[in-house]
Protein backbone atom coordinates (compact mmCIF):
# COMPACT_ATOMS: atom_id res chain seq x y z
CA UNK A 1 0.00 0.00 0.00
CA UNK A 2 1.38 3.29 -0.87
CA UNK A 3 0.56 6.52 0.49
CA UNK A 4 0.62 9.72 -1.16
CA UNK A 5 2.55 12.59 0.15
CA UNK A 6 0.50 15.32 1.66
CA UNK A 7 1.20 18.75 0.27
CA UNK A 8 2.32 21.24 2.57
CA UNK A 9 0.03 23.84 3.96
CA UNK A 10 0.76 27.33 2.58
CA UNK A 11 0.09 29.89 4.86
CA UNK A 12 -1.92 32.94 2.94
CA UNK A 13 0.06 35.94 2.40
CA UNK A 14 0.23 38.64 4.97
CA UNK A 15 -1.83 41.72 4.28
CA UNK A 16 -0.52 44.81 3.65
CA UNK A 17 0.20 47.25 6.21
CA UNK A 18 -1.99 50.08 6.73
CA UNK A 19 -0.66 53.80 5.31
CA UNK A 20 0.20 55.96 7.93
CA UNK A 21 -0.27 59.88 8.11
CA UNK A 22 -3.55 61.77 7.84
CA UNK A 23 -5.17 64.25 5.54
CA UNK A 24 -2.86 67.05 6.54
CA UNK A 25 0.55 65.39 6.37
CA UNK A 26 -0.05 63.91 3.01
CA UNK A 27 -1.04 67.46 1.63
CA UNK A 28 2.01 68.82 3.58
CA UNK A 29 4.01 66.01 2.18
CA UNK A 30 2.70 66.35 -1.32
CA UNK A 31 3.44 69.75 -1.16
CA UNK A 32 7.30 69.52 -0.66
CA UNK A 33 7.37 67.44 -2.88
CA UNK A 34 5.97 69.18 -5.22
CA UNK A 35 8.44 72.36 -4.61
CA UNK A 36 11.31 69.84 -4.61
CA UNK A 37 10.82 68.61 -7.67
CA UNK A 38 9.84 71.89 -9.28
CA UNK A 39 13.44 73.37 -8.22
CA UNK A 40 14.82 70.58 -9.85
CA UNK A 41 13.55 70.24 -13.26
CA UNK A 42 14.26 74.09 -13.25
CA UNK A 43 17.85 73.08 -12.57
CA UNK A 44 18.13 70.81 -15.05
CA UNK A 45 16.49 72.79 -17.79
CA UNK A 46 18.37 75.58 -17.26
CA UNK A 47 21.53 73.78 -16.80
CA UNK A 48 21.23 71.76 -20.08
CA UNK A 49 19.33 74.46 -21.51
CA UNK A 50 16.35 72.19 -22.67
CA UNK A 51 13.01 71.72 -21.45
CA UNK A 52 13.12 67.88 -20.70
CA UNK A 53 9.33 66.64 -20.51
CA UNK A 54 9.82 63.65 -18.58
CA UNK A 55 10.89 65.38 -15.84
CA UNK A 56 7.45 66.45 -15.29
CA UNK A 57 6.67 63.32 -14.69
CA UNK A 58 8.87 62.73 -12.11
CA UNK A 59 7.26 65.19 -10.03
CA UNK A 60 4.26 63.00 -10.69
CA UNK A 61 5.82 60.70 -9.01
CA UNK A 62 7.33 62.38 -6.44
CA UNK A 63 4.13 63.68 -5.35
CA UNK A 64 2.26 60.37 -5.68
CA UNK A 65 5.00 58.67 -3.41
CA UNK A 66 4.71 61.23 -0.66
CA UNK A 67 0.67 61.05 -0.38
CA UNK A 68 0.56 57.44 -0.62
CA UNK A 69 3.41 57.15 2.56
CA UNK A 70 2.16 60.34 4.58
CA UNK A 71 -1.47 60.42 3.55
CA UNK A 72 -2.97 57.65 5.84
CA UNK A 73 -5.24 56.39 2.94
CA UNK A 74 -7.40 59.40 3.39
CA UNK A 75 -9.83 59.48 -0.20
CA UNK A 76 -9.70 63.11 -0.74
CA UNK A 77 -5.81 62.80 -1.42
CA UNK A 78 -6.36 60.72 -5.03
CA UNK A 79 -7.50 63.91 -6.81
CA UNK A 80 -5.37 66.53 -4.28
CA UNK A 81 -2.40 64.79 -5.52
CA UNK A 82 -3.03 65.23 -9.38
CA UNK A 83 -3.70 69.23 -8.80
CA UNK A 84 -0.64 69.40 -6.82
CA UNK A 85 1.33 67.54 -9.27
CA UNK A 86 0.18 70.17 -11.84
CA UNK A 87 0.71 73.12 -9.61
CA UNK A 88 4.61 71.56 -9.36
CA UNK A 89 5.08 71.56 -12.89
CA UNK A 90 3.92 75.11 -13.39
CA UNK A 91 6.21 76.25 -10.71
CA UNK A 92 9.26 74.43 -12.58
CA UNK A 93 8.57 75.78 -15.76
CA UNK A 94 7.88 79.34 -14.47
CA UNK A 95 11.09 79.16 -12.33
CA UNK A 96 13.56 78.12 -15.40
CA UNK A 97 11.78 80.89 -17.34
CA UNK A 98 12.48 83.28 -14.58
CA UNK A 99 15.92 81.95 -14.62
CA UNK A 100 16.55 82.31 -18.42
CA UNK A 101 14.75 85.91 -18.09
CA UNK A 102 16.96 87.26 -15.13
CA UNK A 103 20.12 85.63 -18.00
CA UNK A 104 19.21 87.30 -20.69
CA UNK A 105 18.77 90.81 -19.13
CA UNK A 106 21.15 90.38 -16.49
CA UNK A 107 19.06 91.11 -13.54
CA UNK A 108 18.37 88.57 -10.33
CA UNK A 109 16.00 86.07 -10.66
CA UNK A 110 14.17 88.16 -7.78
CA UNK A 111 13.51 90.84 -10.19
CA UNK A 112 11.79 89.41 -12.80
CA UNK A 113 9.48 86.93 -9.65
CA UNK A 114 8.07 90.71 -8.77
CA UNK A 115 6.95 90.88 -12.23
CA UNK A 116 4.34 88.12 -12.54
CA UNK A 117 2.80 88.96 -15.51
CA UNK A 118 5.54 89.35 -17.73
CA UNK A 119 6.87 86.12 -16.13
CA UNK A 120 3.86 84.60 -17.39
CA UNK A 121 3.22 85.93 -20.42
CA UNK A 122 6.94 84.08 -21.39
CA UNK A 123 5.07 80.63 -20.02
CA UNK A 124 2.25 80.56 -22.09
CA UNK A 125 4.45 81.83 -24.77
CA UNK A 126 6.82 79.04 -24.45
CA UNK A 127 4.64 76.58 -23.62
CA UNK A 128 3.98 73.93 -26.26
CA UNK A 129 0.89 71.00 -26.67
CA UNK A 130 3.26 68.67 -26.17
CA UNK A 131 4.18 69.68 -22.60
CA UNK A 132 0.53 69.37 -22.01
CA UNK A 133 1.30 65.66 -22.32
CA UNK A 134 3.63 65.46 -19.64
CA UNK A 135 1.60 67.56 -17.52
CA UNK A 136 -1.94 65.03 -17.71
CA UNK A 137 1.21 62.08 -17.56
CA UNK A 138 2.33 63.95 -13.75
CA UNK A 139 -1.22 64.56 -12.59
CA UNK A 140 -2.11 60.62 -13.36
CA UNK A 141 0.91 59.59 -11.32
CA UNK A 142 -0.36 61.67 -8.27
CA UNK A 143 -3.66 60.56 -8.73
CA UNK A 144 -2.53 56.88 -9.19
CA UNK A 145 -0.70 56.77 -6.34
CA UNK A 146 -2.99 58.60 -3.80
CA UNK A 147 -5.44 55.89 -4.99
CA UNK A 148 -3.37 53.00 -3.94
CA UNK A 149 -2.78 54.61 -0.76
CA UNK A 150 -6.66 54.47 -0.08
CA UNK A 151 -6.75 50.93 -1.43
CA UNK A 152 -4.08 49.69 1.18
CA UNK A 153 -6.07 51.29 3.53
CA UNK A 154 -9.39 49.24 2.62
CA UNK A 155 -7.10 45.70 2.36
CA UNK A 156 -5.74 46.79 5.70
CA UNK A 157 -9.27 47.46 7.23
CA UNK A 158 -10.62 44.43 5.96
CA UNK A 159 -7.74 42.17 7.40
CA UNK A 160 -8.15 43.55 10.57
CA UNK A 161 -11.93 43.38 10.54
CA UNK A 162 -12.97 40.39 8.64
CA UNK A 163 -17.10 40.01 7.95
CA UNK A 164 -18.82 37.91 10.23
CA UNK A 165 -20.34 34.46 9.16
CA UNK A 166 -23.55 33.75 9.80
CA UNK A 167 -24.44 29.71 10.92
CA UNK A 168 -27.78 28.84 9.51
CA UNK A 169 -30.46 28.09 12.14
CA UNK A 170 -33.11 25.40 11.80
CA UNK A 171 -35.52 25.20 9.14
CA UNK A 172 -38.87 27.39 10.64
CA UNK A 173 -42.00 26.00 9.93
CA UNK A 174 -43.78 25.29 7.00
CA UNK A 175 -40.47 23.81 5.40
CA UNK A 176 -41.19 20.36 5.59
CA UNK A 177 -39.14 19.48 9.00
CA UNK A 178 -40.90 19.19 12.54
CA UNK A 179 -37.47 20.09 14.92
CA UNK A 180 -38.32 20.00 18.51
CA UNK A 181 -36.46 22.21 20.46
CA UNK A 182 -36.64 20.38 23.58
CA UNK A 183 -36.41 17.05 22.37
CA UNK A 184 -32.71 15.09 22.92
CA UNK A 185 -30.16 14.91 20.08
CA UNK A 186 -30.53 12.25 17.94
CA UNK A 187 -34.42 11.59 19.00
CA UNK A 188 -36.68 10.99 16.14
CA UNK A 189 -38.87 14.33 16.86
CA UNK A 190 -35.72 15.81 15.97
CA UNK A 191 -34.64 14.20 13.09
CA UNK A 192 -37.66 12.82 11.20
CA UNK A 193 -39.80 15.03 8.85
CA UNK A 194 -43.52 15.78 9.99
CA UNK A 195 -45.85 14.17 7.88
CA UNK A 196 -49.20 15.17 9.36
CA UNK A 197 -51.47 17.33 7.18
CA UNK A 198 -52.83 20.73 8.26
CA UNK A 199 -55.41 20.18 10.79
CA UNK A 200 -54.28 16.54 11.30
CA UNK A 201 -53.27 15.91 15.39
CA UNK A 202 -49.22 15.32 15.67
CA UNK A 203 -48.72 11.49 15.06
CA UNK A 204 -47.78 9.58 18.22
CA UNK A 205 -44.36 7.35 18.74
Amino acid sequence: MTTEPVPPVVAPPAPPPPPTGSLGKGLAAALVAALVGAIAWAVITVTSNYRIGVVAVGIGFLVGLAIERFGGGDRRLPVAGALIALIGCLLGDLFADAHIIAKDLNISIFDVLQHPHTLWKVYTHTFKAFDGVFYAIAAYEGFRFGQRGVQRAQAAAAAHHPASIEVPGPPGPGLGYGIDPSAPLGSAAETSPTTNAPGEPPAGP
